[in-house]
């Protein structure tokens, strides 16, 4: 009996890029060349164009030989175009793959000619383009993770306080103090009060009848 082998993300990616990057070759001279199972280089005296597999998307970049640092295409594409958002796509299987391939390919074309033909006096712009870009994402990550965090110590002091573990209501509010509303700033003063009234067993004092 005959293995039919099912195609892959992987064995779709592997098989497109050539076809679809060929330009890279015949109309700008580069040379096409296999670096691993998840990336392809095509190789320029003035540039190289790197296209991979990285984490199920497909990511395109240029790396120019005078400065060895890479931006991606989306970058390059929102810098050319702000209208355009160009966000990565996760190919659901092997076709989908094929046309994130494609679709990159068409892109790489559109908005990067003088670039593959060695013009880079626009690069400084790009470069910075993505890092702003970078930075605002970074921030905006540290924004989710700092809110998810406050909530979660929100739930976490409000069930102490219920249950009147006042000493660890007391810490989890107040290790989000700025971040608290009124009420719940009431609240913190109410559990550092109990704390403080809380009552000290009393001392026996000898020598008194």
């Amino acid at each position: 009996m005959t293995n039919v082998k099912i195609q892959t993300v992987l064995d779709a990616f592997q098989e497109s890029v050539p076809r679809a990057f060929a330009f890279l070759e015949k109309d700008y001279g580069y040379r096409f060349t296999r670096d691993d199972e998840y990336a392809f280089t095509a190789i320029h005296e003035h540039s190289e164009v790197i296209v991979e597999l990285d984490w199920g998307s497909v990511v395109v970049s240029i790396r120019p030989a005078t400065t060895g640092r890479s931006v991606r295409l989306s970058f390059i594409v929102g810098a050319t175009d702000p209208e355009i958002l160009f966000l990565p796509r996760y190919p659901w299987g092997p076709e989908e793959a094929r046309d994130e391939v494609e679709r990159q390919s068409g892109l790489l074309r559109r908005f990067c000619e003088e670039l593959l033909r060695g013009d880079f006096s626009r690069w400084p712009d790009l470069e910075t383009h993505q890092q702003n870009v970078l930075e605002q994402w970074r921030r905006e990550s540290e924004r989710l993770v700092r809110e998810a965090r406050v909530k979660l110590v929100r739930r976490r002091a409000d069930a102490a306080f219920q249950a009147r573990r006042y000493s660890e209501a007391a810490q989890l509010l107040a290790s989000i103090e700025e971040d608290l509303g009124d009420g719940e700033r009431r609240k913190l003063d109410y559990a550092r009060r109990r704390l403080i009234l809380k009552a000290v067993p009393g001392r026996r004092l000898e020598g008194i009848a």
